[in-house]
């Protein structure tokens, strides 16, 4: 009887948990390659507590807020992830990166442009579920020879179910690798919302807040029973 208990506690806890992440970081991508105006990021601009500004100034420019809060779960066990955008800004962006890993060793990025899409209904592009995310377009960057991959050429979210969102332990050196420009360790995280890319369609301010990455209740009661099995959750029923 003891035990039933203590396991209830464990599922009444693992269901509190299930919430937004508190732990996201802002941090610069890229700068133009290390030279013109680099990105700022603004925390609660005037008129806006409780909200984020990033100003992108130039093409060639990235900056993100993201979280390890998902790393170590697998794709597949994203159950929500959403943002606040402020609907006065219209540019394209933010988008989702993902790093992750096939198991080996090797990394690579998942990477979709909800305002860059008609696979995106209603209100979901910023704002979305797995049942929505698995059917969306996963695009795979900054792999090499020895990643994985799924049959392709094209992928969804779905495809990448089962692999892990982990970061790679050093400096990738892509072009386009979410990890923090010029930081000793180049801190690199797995869940990141990006924004600015090498087109100018990109430039501009983006007036954000409420990150937010929801894992599905399963795979938290299992970290919290101490299983640590990568990729075993509880089934998830369509």
């Amino acid at each position: 009887m003891k035990r039933l208990i203590t396991i209830c506690a464990l599922v009444l806890m693992a269901s509190s948990m299930v919430s937004a992440d508190p732990s996201w970081n802002t941090f610069v991508i890229r700068n133009a390659n290390g030279t013109g105006n680099p990105p700022i990021i603004t925390e609660n601009p005037t008129g806006y507590p409780g909200w984020t500004l990033f100003a992108i100034n130039e093409g060639g420019q990235k900056a993100g807020w993201a979280t390890n809060y998902m790393n170590g779960q697998t794709i597949g066990d994203i159950q929500a992830i959403s943002i606040t955008r402020d609907e006065s800004v219209d540019g394209w962006g933010p988008y989702m990166n993902f790093w992750i890993t096939d198991g080996s060793g090797e990394y690579a990025v998942l990477g979709n442009e909800p305002s860059n899409t008609g696979e995106w209904g209603a209100g979901t592009a910023y704002d979305t579920t797995w049942d929505v995310l698995k059917n969306a377009t996963a695009k795979v960057y900054e792999y090499n020879a020895g990643f994985t991959l799924p049959a392709g050429p094209t992928f969804t979210f779905n495809d990448f179910a089962g692999y892990t969102i982990a970061t790679p332990s050093t400096h990738w050196g892509g072009d386009g690798a979410p990890d923090e420009l010029g930081a000793s360790t180049y801190t690199a995280y797995g869940v990141n919302w990006v924004f600015g890319d090498t087109q100018s369609n990109y430039i501009g301010g983006y007036l954000v807040s409420d990150p937010t990455v929801v894992p599905v209740p399963g795979a938290v009661l299992l970290g919290i029973l101490g299983l640590g099995v990568v990729g075993v959750k509880l089934r998830r029923f369509a």
